[in-house]
C-alpha cells in the first residue's frame, strides 16, 4: 500500500521535473524520455500523479472486440508469450500482451502471486495507455514505438511506482503499432540495472513474434530469408523480403526494410536494385539447390548474405471456399465484388443496387449500422466492384488507435518530425490509399482537432504529412462507418458539420442479424465457410439447433456468429452440430433477452438540421502560446488560483468545488498558466493530490 508521505514524494518530484526546476532526478541517461512522457502525462492527458486506485478494465464484451481485431496476430503470438512467460516464471514475473490501444489482450499470471497481481490491476482487459495510466511500459512504447524499461519511482501515477515493467512494440508491414509485449514484476531491486536481462528477453522474444507475423503477411508472395550465417539459416532469420514474379519488392520484415530495403534514403523497387543479381538469378540458384542457403551480395555496400527462397503458398480450402462465391438464387448474378455476401434480405440487395451506381460516381459513401454487421465486408465489396479493385484498399479504425496516435498513423510523417519518428519518414494511411480506397471505420471516434484535417485534404485533394511544409497531391476514395448517431454527435459539438456533409454522399444502413430476412442463409453460408476452413465439410447443424440460432438474438452480429460456428465446428466430435456444442451464451432461452443498443436512424441520415448555436462554442481562453490573457481569462485565472489556495492546491477537490472535472481542471491551469508552488505543505499539499 502507498503511502501518503511516498505519494506526496512522488508527486513532488514529478511537479518538479515537468516545470523544469532544478536538476533531472530520474536515475538513467533516458530520463529526457520520461520527462517528455511525464510532460505529456500531466499537460496534455490531464492525469493526476497522485492517484492511487488501479487502472481501468474494459468490459467483457469491449474485451472481445479488441481480441477480435487481432484475432489472427494472437494466434501467432501465443507462442513467443508462452516461452517469454515459461522463462521469467522463476523470477515471479507476469507476461501481457496489449493491443495497439493498450488493452490486455493476453495474459500470462505467477500462480502463487495471481491474486495480488489481479489486485494491483495486472488482468486481461486492463488498459496501460498513457492516455490512461501516463508514463509506463506499455503506454510509452505506444507513443515512441521504442523498446521501453519504466522502473518503479519512473512511472507516472503513484500506483505503479511500485512496479518495474519492460516493453517492446510489435509493428506491422507499414511500420504500424500492432501490439506490445510486456514483463512486469510487482517487487524488484532499487537499481534500475537489475531489470537489463529481462528488458533484453522481452525485446527479443517480440522481435521473434514480429518476424513471425511478417512471415505469415507475405505467405503468398516469393520471399527471401536472408542471414549473415548460413549455418544459422535453419534456425534464425535477420532479413525477409518479398517480391512478384517480376522481381519488385513488395515489403519485408523490419529488419530488412530500414537496413536492406531503404538505404541512404532511397527505396529499393526491384531485387535488381537491391543486390548484384537479378530475380532471375536468384530463382535459377535457388532451384540448383533447393533449401540450400545461396550467397547474395549487396550492390550499394558489397556486403554478402546468404539467402533460402520461399515459393508462395498454396491456397488452403478456406481461402478457396472464400474467392469462390456460393452460388445462390440470390447472389449468382450480384455484381462483382458483391457475390462473397449473403443478399437474400430485402435491404441489403436495395443497399447493393445503390451502392454499384455511386462505386464510380466520386461520392464518398458512410455505412451506418451496429458493431459486427459487416461494414467493413461491404465496404469492399465496393472498392472490389469500383475502377479502383486494383489500387489499395485501407482502412483505419479510428476507435482501436489511441488518439496520440491517429495523426501519424493518417496523415503519415517525415523524418524527425517527432521524437521516436522512424529516421525516413513514414506513409500515412492516406497516401497508402492513393489513387484506391480509404476506408474510416468508427469515424466517429475521430478526434475533433484532426476532423478539420481531414475536411481539408478531401476539399484540396492534397495531404500534409507531419513535418512537412509542402502538400503532396491525392486521389482517393473514401467510405467512412460508424454505430454512432452522427447528427446527434454533430449538435453536440463533437463532430465537424462541414465534415459530415462532406462524408455523408451516400449512407446505406446495414440491418443487424437479428432483423435480417436472410437468417437462416446467412448462418448456412458462414457454416459452410467454417467448415471448409476446418476441412470437415460433413458437419451439418441439427434443425432443433438452427431453431434456436434463428431466435437467438445475436448482439455481437456476424461476427460473433462466425466466431460461435467456429467454435462449435471444432468441438463437435460426430456428424451434426448440436446447441450443446456452441458457446454458454446460447444455450438459454430460444427467446434470449434482447441487448439494448442504441440504434442509428434506420433512414440514412438527410441533411438534418443542426443550428450554428448548438455546436460547442469556443473557449475563450483558448490561448496560443505567447498570447496575454484577456480580461475573462483573468478573472477565471484569479478564482481558480484563491480556491487553490483555499484547499492548499488539492486540485481534485477544488475541481469538484468550481463544478469541473479534474481533466478539465487541469487543462484550464495549463492554458492560464498557473504553476504550483514548489513545496510540499504536509502529505495533503500536492497539486493533483485529492
Amino acid at each position: 500500500m502507498r503511502q501518503g508521505r511516498e505519494i506526496a514524494d512522488h508527486v513532488g518530484r514529478v511537479m518538479n521535473i515537468v516545470e523544469g526546476r532544478g536538476h533531472s532526478v530520474l536515475s538513467d541517461p533516458h530520463h529526457e524520455r520520461v520527462a517528455r512522457s511525464w510532460k505529456r502525462s500531466l499537460n496534455k492527458h490531464s492525469i493526476d500523479p497522485s492517484l492511487s486506485s488501479v487502472p481501468k478494465v474494459v468490459t467483457a464484451y469491449e474485451l472481445r472486440e479488441h481480441r477480435d481485431r487481432i484475432e489472427t496476430f494472437m494466434r501467432i503470438a501465443r507462442e513467443g508469450v508462452e516461452r517469454l512467460h515459461n522463462e521469467l516464471l522463476p523470477a515471479n514475473y507476469c507476461v501481457l500482451l496489449t493491443d495497439a490501444a493498450g488493452v490486455t489482450v493476453d495474459y500470462r499470471a505467477v500462480p502463487h502471486l495471481e491474486r495480488e497481481f489481479k489486485d494491483e490491476g495486472f488482468r486481461a482487459g486492463t488498459c496501460w495507455s498513457e492516455e490512461s495510466e501516463g508514463t509506463c511500459g506499455v503506454g510509452t512504447t505506444l507513443i515512441d514505438r521504442q523498446p521501453t524499461l519504466i522502473h518503479r519511482n519512473e512511472h507516472f501515477r503513484s500506483h505503479n511506482t511500485q512496479f518495474t515493467c519492460s516493453s517492446a512494440p510489435i509493428l506491422g508491414l507499414q511500420d504500424e503499432p500492432i501490439a506490445v509485449l510486456d514483463a512486469s514484476a510487482l517487487y524488484s531491486p532499487d537499481g534500475r540495472e537489475s531489470q537489463l536481462l529481462v528488458f533484453r528477453m522481452v525485446c527479443e522474444k517480440a522481435r521473434l513474434i514480429e518476424d513471425a507475423y511478417a512471415h505469415y503477411s507475405l505467405r503468398n508472395h516469393w520471399t527471401l530469408q536472408l542471414g549473415q550465417v548460413a549455418e544459422f539459416m535453419p534456425v534464425e532469420t535477420d532479413y525477409l523480403i518479398a517480391f512478384d514474379d517480376d522481381g519488385r519488392i513488395l515489403g519485408g520484415n523490419r529488419r530488412a526494410r530500414n537496413e536492406l530495403i531503404t538505404h541512404n534514403g532511397r527505396r529499393a523497387e526491384f531485387l535488381q536494385d537491391l543486390f548484384e543479381c537479378s530475380a532471375n538469378d536468384i530463382m535459377v540458384s535457388a532451384h540448383a539447390s533447393p533449401g540450400t542457403p545461396f550467397p547474395l551480395r549487396m550492390l550499394a555496400t558489397g556486403r554478402r548474405l546468404f539467402a533460402v527462397l520461399r515459393a508462395p503458398n498454396a491456397r488452403s480450402p478456406a481461402q478457396v471456399t472464400q474467392s469462390k462465391p456460393v452460388q445462390t438464387e440470390e447472389n449468382a448474378t450480384a455484381p462483382r465484388g458483391f457475390r462473397h455476401l449473403a443478399l437474400g434480405d430485402p435491404r441489403i440487395k436495395s443497399n447493393v443496387q445503390c451502392a454499384v451506381k455511386v462505386a464510380n460516381r466520386d461520392i464518398p459513401v458512410m455505412l451506418l449500422g451496429e458493431t459486427g454487421t459487416g461494414k467493413e465486408a461491404f465496404a469492399r465489396a465496393i472498392h472490389d466492384y469500383s475502377e479502383r479493385a486494383k489500387q489499395p484498399f485501407v482502412a483505419l479504425n479510428c476507435a482501436a488507435i489511441p488518439e496520440s496516435l491517429i495523426e501519424s498513423e493518417l496523415f503519415g510523417y517525415r523524418d524527425g518530425a517527432f521524437t521516436g519518428a522512424r529516421s525516413k519518414g513514414a506513409k500515412g494511411k492516406i497516401l497508402q490509399s492513393d489513387g484506391g480506397t480509404l476506408f474510416l471505420d468508427e469515424i466517429g471516434d475521430m478526434p475533433l482537432s484532426l476532423q478539420s484535417r481531414l475536411l481539408r485534404v478531401l476539399a484540396e485533394g492534397e495531404v500534409v504529412p507531419l513535418g512537412a511544409e509542402q502538400p503532396t497531391p491525392v486521389n482517393l476514395h473514401v467510405i467512412c462507418a460508424t454505430h454512432q448517431d452522427l447528427p446527434e454527435l454533430v449538435r453536440q459539438g463533437r463532430f465537424r458539420e462541414d465534415l459530415f456533409y462532406r462524408l455523408n454522399g451516400a449512407s446505406f444502413m446495414l440491418p443487424p442479424l437479428r432483423n435480417r430476412e436472410d437468417k437462416r442463409e446467412l448462418i448456412q453460408l458462414v457454416m459452410r465457410e467454417e467448415c471448409a476452413a476446418m476441412s470437415r465439410e460433413e458437419l451439418r447443424i441439427a434443425e432443433d439447433t438452427m431453431g434456436r440460432l434463428l431466435a437467438y438474438d445475436w448482439p455481437g452480429n456476424i461476427r460473433q456468429l462466425r466466431h460461435a460456428i467456429r467454435y462449435a465446428c471444432a468441438i463437435a466430435d460426430g456428424n451434426q452440430v448440436t446447441i450443446e456444442h456452441f458457446p454458454q451464451e446460447l444455450r438459454g432461452s430460444a427467446a434470449s433477452q434482447a441487448r439494448v443498443i442504441p440504434q442509428p436512424a434506420q433512414q440514412p441520415p438527410a441533411a438534418p438540421s443542426v443550428p450554428r448555436s448548438s455546436a460547442a462554442a469556443p473557449d475563450p481562453c483558448e490561448l496560443r502560446d505567447g498570447e496575454p490573457l484577456n480580461e475573462a481569462c483573468m478573472q477565471l485565472r484569479q478564482k481558480m488560483l484563491d480556491a487553490l489556495r483555499r484547499n492548499h492546491w488539492r486540485v481534485t477537490e477544488t475541481a469538484r468545488q468550481l463544478g469541473m472535472s479534474r481533466a478539465t481542471f487541469y487543462r484550464k491551469m495549463a492554458r492560464l498558466r498557473i504553476v504550483a508552488p514548489n513545496y510540499l505543505d504536509g502529505e495533503d499539499s500536492v497539486v493533483g493530490h485529492g
